[in-house]
């Protein structure tokens, strides 16, 4: 179950995409040194947890074969572990065997968009000890095809919320304790805009029963909303949109703009 916590204390996941095709950054940090780089200028302006991801999960994004994001994500993880503890990073994949090589190669978080992993690998992510985490993100419909038919308001919630049980249920038989479970509700990944608003207005409910994670960084419903085209343009009102996030109860923000979340944390942490 979720605890009470200060707002302030949330901890702030850096997002380091290792692919050619992101929506936020163009393929940026495509490649090990422009990982490595990206992922240590993150660490400097304030991350507690980089999370790398080596396919893009955007609507309408093709799916990778397991073969090729082995091939981008490995070499960066060996690269990353004489740079940053362990403890402090993250793979974000939809598939069982990047999870399993990523926990050889020391990897203790998993951050996985939409159906749960195979039971076995559950076991033996949670038999890793109490420093494995397990993130679960829910989707409709898989990315290349998400947002094609959305669900709406009204309908959001009551899926969100069977999911989260169901993610609950599946993790704490695997032998997770509810401190390594988080619940990120996928606002943008097959949600309409007044979907993806009824979700960021339910937070505050979900955070009273689980550890949330949220990510509305750069996303398209963002710039639906305040109309802005470019996706780097979106960081000042995704800032807002993290701040009353935090405010809620998530207790990990996952961005793009480190930096800025940054700021608004220590802010916050004054005000108390």
């Amino acid at each position: 179950m979720g605890k009470q916590h200060s707002p302030s204390r949330f901890l702030i996941m850096g997002v380091v995409n290792v692919t050619p095709d992101s929506f936020s950054d163009g393929g940026k940090a495509f490649g090990v040194e422009a990982a490595r780089d990206s992922a240590l200028r993150l660490m400097a302006d304030g991350a507690d947890l980089i999370d790398f991801g080596a396919e893009s999960t955007r609507p309408g994004a093709k799916p990778v074969p397991v073969d090729m994001e082995l091939q981008r994500l490995i070499p960066v993880l060996e690269a990353m572990k004489s740079e940053i503890p362990l403890e402090k990073i993250s793979v974000d994949s939809r598939k069982d065997k990047v999870f399993a090589e990523a926990a050889r190669s020391g990897v203790r978080w998993f951050n996985r968009v939409g159906d749960l992993p195979d039971p076995a690998l559950m076991r033996e992510l949670a038999g890793l000890g109490d420093t494995a985490h397990l993130a679960m993100t829910h989707m409709h419909g898989a990315p290349e095809t998400m947002q094609e038919i959305p669900l709406g308001a009204g309908e959001v919630v009551g899926l969100v919320e069977r999911f989260f049980q169901e993610v609950h249920d599946a993790t704490c038989a695997a032998g997770f304790r509810a401190g390594q479970i988080w619940m990120d509700p996928g606002v943008g990944f097959g949600k309409s805009l007044a979907a993806n608003l009824e979700l960021l207005g339910n937070i505050r409910t979900w955070a009273g029963d689980y550890n949330v994670m949220i990510g509305v960084s750069r996303k398209s419903f963002l710039g639906r909303l305040f109309g802005i085209d470019r996706p780097l343009d979106r960081d000042q009102p995704g800032k807002a949109i993290e701040a009353m996030c935090a405010l809620a109860g998530a207790r990990i923000i996952r961005t793009h703009d480190v930096q800025g979340l940054a700021v608004i944390r220590n802010r916050m942490m004054e005000a108390n």
